[in-house]
């Protein structure tokens, strides 16, 4: 056994898997020994994204059809800065965390560009947009928990808010807070309670010891996973991660990419908001029938 029956390559979006990434890494191998930083990709993605979104609003079938390819160059470029920060090992937590918001500001100047476009379907889109950002944020957040305990034995995302606290406390960020009271409605979505900043710091002393236990002895006390235990629960939740692939933002927006280029938007964007809202809510539930039985059968 090896650390290769440890990979969670069932987390990828299939869209990106099978399609972006191929084209992602072709532009990496240009740019990988360039000045270009990950980072400037992320701005840069941005304003092609807000670019996309103009397009969008001027609401004829040839701006439909040309703002479609546009975004879909974004979303190849949301691929293009992980895969250049991998390959310059500059990945960095507020590089990870820009281009998060990066994404979900494209996402609804998009969104608000089709809306003026049409100048109709507010609901469509309302609904589309909003179980996109909440696909979103459930996608980020099952992906950090299955990640940290099948690769590191423990469920990280405790130790990404705590963390995210104490750099908030050594040096005031909006970018941080921003990011901490995000991570707190992902707790909310899946664990039901939400602590404010203000709120947490009355219990983060009792996280601090925690974690201290965890990483100081934690193997010892059985705190952490052992690497027969990780590769067992990765077995257990492999169809999970399949299903959680499908419900990343990508795919929804690739979807409203095809049914732009393609000229159909305006009769598929009911029924695709439909549909991606049907996907979320029976992901919801099969993850919440497959962690229960997990954690009963421990």
């Amino acid at each position: 056994m090896n650390d290769a029956d440890l990979s969670v390559n069932e987390l990828i979006e299939p869209v990106n898997r099978y399609f972006h990434n191929s084209i992602a890494g072709q532009i990496v191998n240009i740019l990988k020994n360039t000045w270009v930083t990950p980072d400037q990709v992320t701005y840069i993605s941005i304003f092609i994204g807000l670019i996309s979104a103009y397009i969008f609003s001027l609401g004829t079938p040839w701006s439909f059809f040309l703002a479609g390819i546009v975004l879909e160059l974004v979303l190849i470029l949301d691929c293009v800065d992980g895969q250049l920060a991998r390959v310059k090992k500059c990945a960095s937590d507020l590089g990870r965390l820009l281009d998060g918001i990066a994404g979900y500001i494209i996402y609804l100047a998009v969104l608000g560009g089709i809306m003026i476009g049409l100048d109709k379907y507010y609901i469509a889109l309302i609904l589309f947009g909003a179980v996109t950002i909440l696909r979103g944020i459930a996608y980020d957040y099952c992906k950090l928990t299955f990640i940290t305990i099948i690769q590191k034995g423990y469920d990280g995302s405790d130790k990404e808010i705590l963390d995210t606290y104490l750099k908030i406390s050594k040096k005031t960020s909006i970018l941080l807070k921003v990011y901490f009271n995000y991570l707190q409605v992902q707790r909310f979505i899946f664990n039901g309670y939400f602590n404010s900043f203000d709120s947490f710091s009355t219990i983060v002393n009792d996280k601090l010891d925690s974690f201290s236990t965890i990483v100081n002895d934690g193997l010892d006390n059985g705190l952490i996973l052992s690497f027969k235990k990780r590769k067992e629960y990765r077995e257990k939740v492999s169809s999970l991660m399949v299903t959680w692939s499908w419900n990343g933002v990508d795919s929804a927006m690739f979807l409203l990419v095809l049914i732009s280029v393609f000229g159909v938007i305006e009769d598929y964007l009911l029924p695709l908001a439909i549909f991606i809202a049907s996907q979320f809510i029976f992901t919801m539930i099969f993850h919440r029938v497959k962690i229960y039985k997990i954690n009963k059968i421990k």
